[in-house]
């Protein structure tokens, strides 16, 4: 995983879906995670791609996303300002 993803965030009405991609696709099939609050992507070889969160306020906000292998993707949201945290179990999910 590349140590400076690209964020997208754009907010409408106060609210939007937050991605964050390590490399630029394609990403191929998305994957639900456990949460169901939001979508991820793999590379063949099992790597984190991007993840993308469903519904995110613009205000604040707080999410969580585990996805396959057990890594958490965390996110806060503070007045349009974005925190995230990566804690891997393990360099290869698949």
């Amino acid at each position: 995983m590349k140590k400076n993803p690209k964020i997208f965030f754009h907010p409408i009405d106060g609210s939007a879906p937050l991605s964050i991609y390590w490399y630029v696709g394609p990403y191929g099939d998305a994957l639900e995670s456990k949460e169901l609050n939001g979508i991820y992507f793999l590379a063949p070889n099992g790597e984190l791609l991007g993840v993308q969160f469903d519904d995110v306020n613009e205000a604040q906000d707080e999410q969580m996303m585990t996805i396959k292998g057990g890594t958490k993707i965390s996110i806060k949201v503070n007045l349009g300002k974005i925190k995230f945290k990566v804690d891997i179990k393990s360099k290869k999910v698949a």
